[in-house]
């Protein structure tokens, strides 16, 4: 069975490589962004875009924060399930992002359980969601 490819987009580098480590033990093969920017360079980068599962996600970035790659990867990549990544406690604020398309919502700190939990779950939903893109064989 191939690795499951994660995108893991973080400003801060020890939330980054602590996500990556967690992954990269459970078999995941791990790409990681300080930002939005990086990040989708990154997806443009060899077949990225064909192999990534799921993106986990800061929202409070420099250069291009959450919020813009989440918008960003709901029109270029619709298929790859998004989990925001957030310190924040705002009901509205995430009820916000979540209209966006954002599948999920981890709060930091989150245990190895939850990011392992949620990963899962993304990586399931990106397979069903490819199945149903494809066209009914005849």
């Amino acid at each position: 069975m191939p690795t499951e490819k994660v995108l893991v987009v973080d400003d801060d580098p020890s939330i980054r490589d602590t996500i990556r480590m967690i992954l990269q033990r459970a078999g995941y093969e791990v790409l990681t962004a300080a930002n939005g920017q990086e990040a989708t360079a990154i997806m443009q980068q060899s077949d990225h875009s064909k192999t990534v599962k799921t993106l986990l996600c800061d929202l409070d970035m420099p250069a291009m924060d959450g919020t813009a790659l989440i918008a960003h990867f709901h029109s270029q990549y619709p298929l790859i399930p998004i989990t925001v990544m957030s310190g924040a406690d705002a009901f509205a604020f995430t009820e916000a992002v979540l209209k966006r398309g954002v599948t999920d919502w981890i709060r930091k700190p989150a245990s190895r359980e939850a990011v392992l939990e949620k990963v899962r779950v993304a990586v399931r939903l990106h397979k069903l969601r490819e199945n149903d893109a494809r066209p009914p064989q005849t």
